[in-house]
């Protein structure tokens, strides 16, 4: 019986050396051995660098954490129409003040938690009347701002500031500004302050233009309704009210709805049987 070998182009000697992986291992283990000293600081250096990384974690959660605790306390002096914190009687003043100085520990760093922060230090002290502070502060937020949202309310308190100030111009570029971006939240609601602000200026002709472009633009938005009172005690016209509001004639075959009896009237009730009917009076006698 004859026997077949498959060749496989190999020598016998090379099916008895290592493989490739079994080689590099002990290649591996045999460097280490050599450079012990070297390999000891190596894995020292990675351990450092670990920890070091950890460390940093812990306390930026950490960080992440007493901020919101921060702003959340901050957010109780803030809110008027609740108890101070405590229970202790406070002014409106020394409320905002004191929310105001712990708002100022968060907005100080950076990151979501710090724009927040900055945000209500603005409203707190547009609240106690330091305008051109809270201004400053909202450019700032706009400037560093990720979050779309907390850019467009920065742009609307900002509208409020400037016209506190009576800046009607610097108040409209940031309205216009506002509902060109695209990220924008409040874009129906800076058309209808902006035509606020031309109304009272007596543009009227320009109001009325931004309050019809709202409506068409905007027909389910909340400030579409007011649009609609703006424009019509501008034009002196009713706007968006019903057809028969309006005097026009409606539609349909007319029904005679009888009126009801009077309420104090009373009907006779009917006669007995049996009884003889009365011929009724006739006209003139009593």
């Amino acid at each position: 019986m004859t026997t077949w070998r498959k060749r496989t182009g190999k020598k016998k000697e090379q099916f008895s050396g290592p493989d490739e992986l079994q080689s590099f291992t002990q290649k591996a283990l045999l460097y280490v051995q050599k450079n012990i000293n070297k390999f000891y600081i190596g894995l020292a250096a990675l351990a450092v660098i670990v920890i070091a990384a950890s460390v940093w974690f812990l306390a930026a959660k950490s960080s992440q954490e007493k901020a919101a605790a921060t702003i959340a306390t901050a957010l109780e002096y803030y809110d008027l129409n609740s108890a101070a914190p405590g229970g202790k009687p406070m002014t409106s003043v020394e409320r905002l003040e004191k929310a105001g100085e712990l708002l100022g520990q968060v907005a100080s760093g950076s990151g979501r938690q710090a724009d927040i922060a900055l945000y209500y230090q603005a409203n707190t002290d547009f609240e106690l009347g330091n305008i051109d502070k809270a201004i400053q502060e909202y450019n700032a937020l706009k400037a560093r701002a990720q979050n779309p949202l907390l850019a467009s309310l920065a742009n609307q308190r900002l509208a409020s500031a400037y016209l506190e100030k009576g800046n009607k111009n610097e108040a409209i570029d940031v309205l216009v500004s506002d509902s060109k971006l695209a990220g924008s939240f409040f874009k129906d609601e800076d058309k209808f302050r902006y035509a606020q602000i031309l109304a009272k200026s007596g543009n009227t002709s320009e109001a009325v233009g931004q309050l019809e472009g709202l409506i068409k633009e905007f027909p389910d938005s909340p400030w579409t309704s007011d649009a609609r009172m703006e424009l019509s005690k501008l034009t002196g016209k009713p706007v968006g009210a019903p057809q028969a509001m309006l005097g026009a004639p409606s539609s349909g075959p007319i029904k005679i709805v009888t009126a009801p009896a009077p309420v104090g009237a009373k009907t006779p009730p009917p006669p007995a049987p049996g009884a003889t009917k009365q011929a009724p009076a006739s006209p003139g006698k009593k």
